[in-house]
């Protein structure tokens, strides 16, 4: 697995999440799954998996944390 893949997509998914919900962490799970990562022919299918699956993780584990605080226990940056 290609880690630098992985922590990209890991922040454009979180990025797309945050843009897309009411800026709540429920919101911002809700958002995450929705997303899928499926089909025939993706590119880098492991890492986007990987990222997804660590960001619904981290995002449902820790629904009662401060958004900031998930974010930075993710290795993320807001934006």
């Amino acid at each position: 697995m290609d880690i630098k893949l992985y922590r990209q997509y890991l922040q454009e998914y979180v990025d797309e999440a945050i843009e897309q919900s009411n800026g709540t962490v429920q919101g911002i799970a809700e958002r995450l799954h929705e997303k899928d990562v499926r089909g025939l022919f993706v590119l880098h299918r492991e890492e986007k998996k990987r990222a997804l699956i660590d960001a619904r993780l981290g995002f449902d584990e820790h629904r009662h944390w401060p958004l900031d605080i998930i974010l930075r226990h993710l290795g993320v940056t807001r934006g």
